[in-house]
């Protein structure tokens, strides 16, 4: 019995590479079908992070977040650190603070009549704990 290698024509190569990107986009479709947060909220230690994840979270809008969700990312700019609860809290005050800064209104009325729902990634410290955001970014994080 002889195996003959089928020969690959141009053609055939394109069909398998657009099979392949419309694959990719029926993926990613699914991905952004699914539930989404309305908003995602990032805290980090210090500004230059900050400006980083809410140009980083716009620019995945789509792809890594759906379509309409809401990124903000604000520091922790708390003297000494406030630590994880009230790190968390003073983070939530930040972000809907920068929320009518953005024209995004009121984060807490809406969060209060359950209209949006919101994700929230408290990434300020040394990053000894669950740090998931930094670390999937090649560990882009300070101290």
């Amino acid at each position: 019995m002889s195996l003959k290698r089928k020969s690959s024509s141009k053609a055939s190569v394109l069909s398998r590479t657009d099979s392949l990107t419309m694959t990719l986009w029926e993926n990613v479709r699914a991905m952004n079908d699914a539930t989404n947060f309305d908003v995602v909220i990032v805290c980090t230690g210090t500004q230059t992070q900050a400006n980083y994840w809410q140009q980083r979270l716009e620019d995945g809008r789509g792809v890594i977040l759906g379509w309409e969700t809401q990124p903000l990312a604000v520091c922790e700019d708390w003297d000494g650190g406030a630590g994880n609860a009230l790190g968390t809290l003073y983070a939530f005050k930040k972000a809907c603070d920068l929320a009518k800064t953005l024209g995004y209104g009121d984060l807490k009325a809406k969060l209060d009549e359950g209209s949006i729902s919101i994700g929230m990634y408290h990434t300020a410290g040394k990053g000894t704990r669950l740090a998931p955001l930094p670390g999937s970014e090649n560990n882009n994080k300070p101290g």
